[in-house]
């Protein structure tokens, strides 16, 4: 079970922007060696916070975010629901978009954020555990392809050196802040499903630990390749182009199954907290999250990504603070 915790901590993580290498040079490749530290207190906060977090989700026994925010917040937990019920839905419509550009760019069809949703409700319709079969399966194919770009370009490239920014330290804290708040939404969703609290928080350090090094390598990576590779859309990708071009459409792959992995995990999360409210019928419900998840896509991929993950960023860091007082 705590292997089975830890792939869907690191699945509601490794989305569009982590496996494309994005958010890596966003937070903290572009602070050059002193992203190292960004990653380094990313790493440290996802790994204690995230142990934490799903230790008292399964002490709660919980089995929706509402009921954890209404535990954190008290009289303003309607509106933080509804916030929270907000920004997990754009996190999905995200990865959904994502899923379009992937698909896109792989057989020059359109529709394959319709496609990923189809194949993201199939194994919600069979439940949670499914949910974690797939991701225990999925994960370990993310991280080996992730380390082999990151540890091939390490090897063959040259280590720039920037001027140290201190910069650096308030991202690593965004970046922790964000990405804990999406997840916390997952654990809640768990919460009455783990059996043993001390699994629960052993499943969150290791996940913890597995996307701080993740961030590590990739941050080492795009330091050691050619500058030009941080200014492309998709940075990982590129480099995985820039050793073999029969690598870069695999990882095109390992990017939309980070993506596809990630929606799943949003879609349980929202799944979860609304069943039954909207119908008692979950795979109507699992349906009706989609559906309106495809509509928000239609945004378009850059626009969802910067305008709503920062702003999550500093609610993540609140969630935090809040959780260690719980």
């Amino acid at each position: 079970m705590t292997w089975k915790i830890a792939s869907l901590y690191t699945a509601s993580v490794i989305g569009a922007g982590f496996a494309s290498g994005q958010e890596i040079v966003q937070f903290f490749a572009k602070f050059g060696p002193s992203g190292f530290i960004g990653v380094l207190i990313s790493a440290v906060l996802l790994s204690r916070c995230g142990g934490t977090a799903l230790r008292k989700c399964a002490e709660l026994k919980l089995s929706s975010y509402n009921e954890l925010i209404a535990a954190l917040t008290n009289k303003a937990a309607p509106f933080f629901d509804l916030l929270y019920t907000l920004f997990i839905m754009l996190g999905l419509a995200v990865m959904l978009a994502g899923t379009e550009e992937a698909l896109a760019r792989l057989t020059n069809v359109n529709g394959g954020m319709f496609i990923t949703a189809l194949l993201v409700l199939i194994p919600l319709i069979f439940g949670q555990d499914q949910v974690l079969n797939l991701n225990s399966i999925l994960v370990p194919i993310l991280v080996l392809f992730m380390t082999w770009v990151s540890v091939a370009t390490i090897v063959t490239g040259k280590f720039n050196l920037h001027p140290p920014l201190l910069s650096a330290v308030p991202a690593g804290c965004l970046y922790a802040g964000y990405n804990y708040g999406f997840s916390l939404a997952i654990f809640a969703g768990i919460g009455r499903y783990v059996e043993r609290k001390e699994e629960a928080e052993r499943g969150g350090w290791m996940g913890g630990i597995i996307l701080g090094f993740l961030l590590l390598l990739a941050s080492a990576a795009l330091l050691c390749a050619p500058p030009a590779a941080m200014n492309t859309a998709l940075p990982m990708l590129t480099l995985a182009e820039m050793i073999d071009p029969k690598l870069g459409m695999i990882y095109t792959v390992i990017i939309w199954i980070a993506m596809y992995t990630t929606a799943l995990a949003h879609a349980f999360a929202l799944s979860q907290r609304l069943y039954p409210t909207i119908s008692e019928q979950w795979w109507k419900v699992t349906a009706l999250v989609l559906i309106a998840a495809l509509v928000v896509a239609q945004i378009g991929f850059v626009p969802l990504i910067k305008y709503s993950y920062p702003a999550f960023g500093f609610i993540g860091l609140y969630l935090i603070y809040k959780m260690h007082k719980l």
